[in-house]
């Protein structure tokens, strides 16, 4: 059996096949525009993304035996799109984008960051998800009248490729994680921290395991089940054999990341490792 392995990164588009005995073959290397409107603001169009999973998979169809696929995300770049039609009502707000500094700094000055810490374990940072969809809500007013309608999505990019792909609206938890509104000690999602960042917790995916039963792609005209979603950065982790508390790979790309397994350790103070789902 052979496995279709999409990266979807920060600047490209990746696909490659291992097969039964680790023999790895690139099919596919597709570049998306970096957008950038104005000082500290990056942004991808969701389209252009869509796009290229979907020139992806279809370079996957000439390859015989696929029988499962693996997709990787940026992690916690975000967007918000219409529940009823799929389409993006925002740019994606890329990882890198500052434009939610000011608001952050607000909370900070709000004495703020010890309940983010102590629930999400992660610092205030424009890098996370949660300020990022609080600005979609105050700034995009469509956004504001498709969640009194009830047609409002909000995520990370996995959940939108997934609610458009496969049609299951649904996140893994180590993406949600990477938010800042996941409570650590429950994997769900925490009511007072989408409260803090003005995010409409009904308006965010399931979290659901890493791996499992996330729909299926179509690949040549074939059915493939689509059996692991998780942020490319803890999939790279996994990949470079890290298993036991202590093992740690470091990452050099678009960013330099540097990620260990702690086992259960979880952040208690300021400082130190932050802890994430892998």
């Amino acid at each position: 059996m052979n496995t279709l392995a999409i990266d979807q990164g920060t600047t490209s588009t990746r696909a490659l096949v291992v097969d039964a005995a680790g023999k790895v073959t690139p099919l596919a290397s597709l570049p998306h525009r970096q957008i950038y409107p104005q000082a500290g603001w990056v942004e991808h169009d969701p389209e252009e993304l869509i796009g290229n999973l979907r020139a992806c998979l279809d370079a996957a169809g000439a390859v015989p035996d696929i029988g499962a696929i693996g997709l990787d995300n940026q992690g916690e770049s975000c967007l918000a799109w219409n529940a009823g039609t799929g389409r993006a009502i925002s740019p994606v707000i890329v990882w890198q984008d500052s434009r939610t500094a000011s608001d952050i700094e607000r909370l900070a000055a709000d004495g703020l960051e010890a309940t983010v810490l102590e629930r999400a374990g992660l610092p205030l940072d424009p890098y996370f998800s949660a300020s990022k969809l609080g600005w979609i809500m105050r700034e995009i007013p469509e956004a504001a009248r498709l969640a009194a309608k009830g047609q409002l999505r909000l995520g990370t990019t996995d959940a939108f490729f997934l609610d458009r792909l496969t049609g299951r609206f649904v996140t893994d938890v180590a993406t949600a994680s990477r938010t800042s509104l996941m409570n650590l000690a429950t994997c769900g999602w925490d009511a007072e921290l989408c409260a803090l960042f003005g995010v409409p917790v009904d308006a965010l995916p399931q979290i659901v395991p890493s791996t499992g039963d996330f729909g299926a792609l179509d690949v040549g005209g074939r059915s493939v089940p689509l059996a692991a979603s998780i942020v490319d950065q803890q999939a790279s982790l996994y990949g470079h054999g890290c298993r036991e508390a202590g093992d740690a790979k470091i990452t050099f790309g678009t960013g330099a990341f540097a990620l260990a397994v702690t086992g259960d350790l979880l952040r208690t103070k300021a400082g130190g490792p932050l802890p994430t789902v892998a």
